[in-house]
């Protein structure tokens, strides 16, 4: 599985020299150098910028413990309660609160084994498969080359923070590249039963049956809705037919998702602007919108980038460490011969510098979801100027 992932992630792949010649191993060796350098020096830069927060990786004080909570309750009836979450959590708090679980059932079933190690040891090992997940995203991503894709981690401020609050968002990430390699391998109907794991984070990723419609990837589709169809047969294996209405209930709990700005979607750009929720519908339209004529112009990079950034914009609950989703849109934009006005946005979006805002108390207009709402537009104004951009997503659609 893994070799066959490794084919169809080299998809663009063009790091050998046309003429076959080897490059000088010295060279190599210095190459290898300030990729480990710039890596290294991505990781200090954002642990400075989180220093005050930074004992937190270690700590297990953070969003691991709904995590651990559902574990403890998976496959009873009170996964959704707020009543049993907060009898389990609050032996383990540095302070007391209560954080509700907010996956579906059959993700509570796949982290149930956590349930049998001590909190501590648990959350070592929900750290460890993180790093893992970081580590095959980075394997798995189709790129040109993978110390990119490694750089860009390094550098991803989100990502650190995902390590830091203890979030999921690395499975998630795994999933997606996994799926978008065989995607773009022309394995359709196994890439979309792999994507059927990223209902783990449904909301990141509203807009992506506008590609599916727009690029006809029925195949696709069809792996998607079978692969969601098991999942959702196990969450109403393990939570009963009455978790849908008790998973509502706990979402629209006022806590779950604060009026807060430092969210990275179109709610956290309007949450403190007068008719913030009409701001935020109108601007959600637009979205969908400017998402659906990027997706129609564009070729399968740039309209996979779309849905990525879309999906972010309209999650409505997300955080910090969900904007590491943009991390991938911003190398498939670097990554194609595109405008030099994406790729710029696309390489502040993998710059730490751009999230700064997300942790003031009063951002600036400039956040990461106005830089995304502008990408987006400028996707639609420019069209592709590669030859062979129609042509590939013509030829990968048809496969």
């Amino acid at each position: 599985m893994i070799e066959q992932l490794d084919r169809s992630a080299g998809w663009i792949d063009q790091a050998a020299p046309a003429d076959g010649a080897v490059r000088p191993a010295r060279a190599g060796w210095a190459r290898r150098c300030l990729i480990g350098f710039a890596c290294l020096l991505g990781m200090a830069v954002n642990g400075y910028l989180n220093l005050p927060v930074l004992s937190h990786i270690i700590g297990g004080d953070n969003d691991f413990m709904g995590f651990y909570a559902g574990a403890k309750l998976a496959g009873s009836h009170e996964l959704y309660s707020p009543g049993a979450l907060a009898r389990l959590e609050a032996p383990l708090w540095e302070r007391p609160r209560f954080l509700a679980f907010v996956r579906l059932p059959f993700y509570a079933l796949c982290i149930a084994p956590l349930r049998f190690f001590s909190y501590r040891h648990a959350f070592w090992l929900w750290q460890a498969a993180s790093l893992a997940a970081v580590l095959l995203f980075i394997r798995l991503w189709p790129a040109r080359a993978k110390w990119v894709t490694a750089v860009a981690c390094c550098w991803s401020a989100p990502l650190l923070n995902c390590f830091i609050m203890g979030n999921d968002v690395t499975i998630v990430a795994m999933a997606l590249a996994a799926a978008m390699a065989l995607l773009l391998g022309g394995r359709h109907f196994l890439a979309g039963c792999v994507f059927a794991l990223c209902l783990i984070k449904y909301n990141l990723f509203l807009s992506m049956p506008l590609l599916i419609v727009g690029k006809r990837l029925w195949r696709f589709g069809g792996g998607a809705v079978a692969g969601g169809s098991v999942l959702l047969a196990l969450s109403f294996a393990a939570g009963g037919w009455q978790w849908p209405a008790q998973y509502a209930a706990i979402l629209l709990r006022p806590t779950t998702t604060p009026n807060y700005q430092g969210m990275p979607n179109l709610r956290g750009l309007f949450s403190n602007l007068p008719y913030g929720i009409w701001l935020e519908a109108g601007a959600a339209c637009l979205v969908l919108a400017a998402a659906w004529l990027a997706i129609r112009r564009s070729g399968m990079t740039r309209g996979i980038a779309a849905v990525l950034i879309s999906g972010l914009l309209l999650s409505h609950h997300a955080f910090f460490a969900d904007a590491f989703l943009l991390a991938p849109a911003a190398l498939l934009l670097l990554q194609s011969e595109t405008r030099t006005l994406l790729k710029a946005l696309g390489v502040l979006l993998l710059c730490p510098l751009a999230y700064v805002p997300l942790v003031l108390q009063a951002p600036p207009v400039f956040s990461p979801a106005a830089v995304s709402l502008l990408l987006l537009l400028c996707a639609v104004v420019f069209r592709e100027d590669r030859r062979n951009g129609k042509a590939q997503a013509a030829d990968i659609a048809g496969q």
